[in-house]
């Protein structure tokens, strides 16, 4: 081999390896970022153990990031911060009423978070997700049973990439939030309906 020749089979090497440096892997490549929030979805809850007293509300201000690793779902990881003045009942009494010390206190604790510690798939549209929820400056684990629908991969930037429904449970005597347990109980279910998007 010419001097010249092998001089050009450096350079194509060399140039090579530069471009495998910088060009992300396929666990790169595979990670999608996108967004959830309160303007293409709703947070609503049900307080009570009883079927047929039950009070129910919802968040109308929150957002969250899911980061999605379709490679290896148990990478991806979801966070969620939820503003707790935004609660809203059925009526201004019950509202202004759960906002105060004795619930949510949300002067004092106005946001509450979700944050994923770990994800497994249980079927092809079924997830389920572990984290830890703080509210109140208490933080405890949950679980939440996700359902994925319409899943649009190729969705361009701004629109759809999938429908989410997320389905909890806590306690909410675990968050100091005690009064009238006995008579309206002490289990919260929680649901989130979202648009997910780029």
């Amino acid at each position: 081999m010419s001097r010249a020749a092998t001089i050009g089979r450096r350079r194509v090497l060399l140039l090579g390896s530069a471009l495998a440096i910088a060009s992300p892997g396929r666990a790169a490549w595979a990670l999608e970022q996108l967004k959830i929030g309160s303007e293409r979805g709703t947070i609503d809850f049900s307080i009570g153990d009883s079927k047929l007293f039950r009070t129910t509300g919802s968040f109308k201000d929150w957002r969250g990031m899911i980061d999605v690793d379709r490679a290896d779902v148990s990478k991806s990881r979801v966070d969620v911060r939820v503003n707790t003045t935004s609660i809203e009942m059925l009526d201004k009494q019950q509202t202004d009423m759960l906002k105060g010390a004795d619930f949510f206190d949300v002067d004092k604790f106005p946001e509450m978070i979700f944050k994923s510690t770990n994800i497994e798939r249980v079927s092809e549209d079924k997830l389920k997700v572990m984290g830890d929820i703080t509210l109140r400056g208490i933080t405890k684990p949950m679980q939440l049973d996700v359902e994925v629908a319409d899943r649009r991969p190729d969705a361009p930037p701004g629109t759809r990439y999938a429908r989410f429904l997320g389905q909890g449970q806590i306690k909410r005597s675990e968050f100091g939030m005690t009064k009238f347990v006995d008579v309206v109980g002490d289990t919260v279910d929680i649901s989130i309906r979202a648009d997910a998007w780029r």
